[in-house]
């Protein structure tokens, strides 16, 4: 396995001293010794990008037990200079305290409403430690030590897209009813598409720019490829930005980068797929349910999105009626409006995510700062087969849906 360059060697404040600050921090354990630890990178090359990630196998004793160990995720700000890291020196503060909220605030509130309504199976990994100074630094349980995995396909099963969707309709009924009968402080409008229009063009303006190249090529495309030519990536990008900070028909709270190196599965033999964790909140906002379902959408086959978004819908309204929420449901002819009214996310995201539906997982050589900043090495996906029967699959039910015509004509 290939880890990213900037997570071969942790900080040096990773050290004994800090890792019993941790172990300390929530009361669990007391008068900690550190005997010995291991640090290695956390996840495979490729698997995230904004911040660093390593895993902390720590020997252990406290006044009450000896020879205790236990395995720990650090997630941290990047160091070595880069991309990555002038782009973290820029957003991580807020993405740090954006994460630390949900974890804190927000994802346990959301685990008693699933679990009142008969949802027993884990939300998310639990955090352990937080702080913002001196470091920025979260520290979860590892779930790798509880059975968990990433799931071992590309592209995912009919099982696997179950099992996915009705973690999605569980976590947004959660979150539908905190919005709906909480704080203000959940109102957050954010996300991917609230970044600068530079920041937007240089991480994605290259791939936009091969999709079009790729639909000039395809017979029978000519008139998609011809409204594509009159869209630019910044048009795009702003009508994405005007979707994601107006009102849903009904409101919960986006995870915004629900895909599925965002989860981590368990089931036998460490492939067939029982119950997924979601990881990673950095880029949450309220918001239509729409946002992630078209985001998770863009990395299924298009056949089966139909009923993976009726499935989703069940599971959001059985958790619903079994929790004590008593206020009016919403209707799938709802969802359906919200949907239809994203189908510009669906093309950006057609463009830019999906294509690494084409990658191989074990050729993976480049880190996502490399692909970002380098781009041209992105090329090559966009000839995958794979990924050109999603294009030739769902271009044209764009193009039919008017959406191309909607975009030429966007201000």
């Amino acid at each position: 396995m290939s880890f990213n360059p900037d997570e071969l060697e942790a900080p040096e404040w990773v050290n004994s001293n800090f890792l019993k600050g941790v172990l300390e921090y929530n009361g669990e354990f007391t008068n900690v010794t550190i005997y010995d630890f291991q640090i290695s990178p956390a996840s495979a090359i490729g698997d995230h990008f904004a911040s660093i990630m390593f895993r902390a196998k720590i020997q252990f004793s406290t006044q009450e037990h000896l020879n205790k160990e236990c395995s720990i995720i650090i997630k941290t700000m990047p160091v070595i200079e880069g991309y990555k890291k002038e782009m973290m020196d820029k957003w991580g503060e807020a993405i740090f305290n954006t994460e630390i909220f949900m974890y804190s605030k927000v994802l346990s509130e959301c685990s008693k409403i699933l679990i009142n309504a008969g949802y027993n199976d884990m939300l998310a990994a639990k955090m352990i430690y937080q702080s913002m100074e001196p470091h920025k630094v979260i520290v979860f349980e590892d779930l790798k030590e509880l059975g968990y995995f990433m799931l071992p396909r590309i592209i995912p099963n009919e099982n696997d897209v179950e099992v996915i969707f009705s973690k999605l309709g569980q976590y947004h009924a959660a979150t539908f009813k905190l919005v709906a009968e909480g704080p203000k402080s959940l109102n957050q409008k954010g996300g991917l598409f609230n970044m600068p229009e530079d920041d937007m063009l240089t991480m994605f303006g290259n791939q936009f720019s091969f999709f079009k190249e790729l639909v000039e090529t395809l017979p029978g495309f000519e008139e998609a490829s011809e409204k594509l030519a009159k869209i630019p990536l910044d048009k795009l990008g702003r009508k994405c930005k005007q979707l994601v900070n107006e009102p849903g028909s009904y409101e919960v709270l986006n995870h915004g980068d629900y895909h599925l190196k965002n989860m981590m599965f368990k089931g036998k033999n460490g492939n067939d797929v029982s119950e997924v964790v979601l990881v990673d909140f950095q880029v949450w906002h309220c918001g239509s349910p729409a946002y992630d379902i078209v985001y998770l959408s863009a990395s299924i086959p298009p056949s089966m999105r139909p009923k993976a978004c009726k499935h989703y819908f069940d599971t959001f309204i059985d958790v619903l009626k079994k929790s004590d929420y008593d206020g009016p449901l919403p209707t799938f002819e709802l969802l359906q409006k919200d949907l239809k009214s994203y189908r510009s996310l669906d093309l950006f995201l057609l463009a830019t995510f999906t294509v690494a539906l084409g990658e191989d997982k074990d050729q993976k050589k480049e880190d996502v700062e490399t692909l970002f900043t380098n781009s041209n090495l992105m090329k090559p996906f966009y000839s995958s087969p794979k990924y050109i029967s999603y294009v030739k699959e769902v271009l044209p039910v764009l193009l039919q849906e008017g959406v191309l015509d909607d975009l030429v004509n966007f201000e």
